[in-house]
């Protein structure tokens, strides 16, 4: 029998962001918008360095990880992969199933989008509320980490969750049932 599956986004989710501030709304965006390169996509892959996993958000995954096929999504850019497979290997002790962002021609939403109504998870973790918005009209639910720039989202499947932590009691509960 196929396990039911789960998606995670890294940064904000399972990594702390630069400085532990989580900049944007998600305001305002438009599905349609073409990606863009130039120079932050270039340097993205420094802008990982040094950065510590969220509170308890690993500890979750692992335990998840015993019941669901989990799948990293991150819009990080493929030319960052060293840095994130040897984050994860100094903080998780393994590589997960990783799905990272080809080429800046896709914006961040559009690839998650994308590639997690391919994986079809029973649920997403995700703290960019233009993301969690889109994703949450292709999958079943959705748990938004909670920071100051998405409080405004809501949603009937979208559930609002201090950390990964949070929503493993409930996701083991309906595994069970």
């Amino acid at each position: 029998m196929e396990r039911p599956r789960l998606t995670f986004d890294l940064d904000g989710v399972l990594c702390r962001p630069p400085f532990g501030i989580n900049p944007g709304s998600g305001r305002g965006k438009r599905r349609d918008a073409p990606g863009r390169g130039g120079l932050l996509w270039l340097t993205e892959r420094w802008r990982y360095l040094g950065r510590r996993p969220m509170p308890g958000s690993l500890e979750a995954f692992r335990t998840l990880s015993e019941r669901f096929d989990c799948t990293v999504v991150t819009a990080r850019g493929e030319a960052a992969r060293p840095l994130t497979e040897a984050w994860f290997r100094r903080y998780l002790g393994r590589v997960p199933a990783l799905r990272m962002r080809p080429a800046p021609s896709e914006t961040s939403a559009q690839f998650k989008a994308r590639v997690i109504a391919d994986i079809a998870p029973v649920a997403h973790f995700e703290d960019d509320p233009f993301t969690a918005q889109w994703v949450a009209e292709l999958i079943p639910s959705v748990y938004l980490v909670d920071w100051p720039r998405n409080r405004w989202l809501e949603g009937p499947n979208i559930r609002r969750v201090r950390s990964a932590t949070d929503a493993v009691e409930e996701l083991l509960r309906n595994r069970a049932t």
